[in-house]
């Protein structure tokens, strides 16, 4: 969600999921996808125990073991409304490039 439901402002945009089985690859296409999708932003592919797309910022101020992320995602969001719009078109394109991807397979 780009948008806080109630008060509209905008929201750090990322992604991250679980598999139950996950494949190297996988990771190497995520990996890949990131990395070449032209973007504002510098943006990262985490493969841990969640697999997570997001801002490299976002990645660096949660912490090395993630311990500090929803901190993170709530200071970013409140206080820099435009990191979060660039976050936000960014974030088209990775999805706009992933689609392209699964439709080549």
């Amino acid at each position: 969600m780009e948008r806080h439901p109630i008060y509209g402002y905008r929201q750090v945009s990322f992604v991250s999921w679980r598999f139950e089985e996950p494949s190297d690859f996988l990771r190497g296409k995520f990996e890949s996808l990131v990395q070449n999708t032209s973007t504002n932003l510098e943006w990262r592919f985490e493969a841990a125990h969640n697999w997570m797309i997001a801002p490299a910022r976002l990645i660096d101020q949660a912490g090395q073991g993630g311990e500090f992320f929803n901190e993170a995602v709530a200071s970013i969001t409140e206080h820099d409304q435009e990191f979060c719009a660039s976050a936000e078109e960014d974030f088209m394109q990775i999805f706009i490039a992933l689609e392209e991807e699964s439709e080549k397979s």
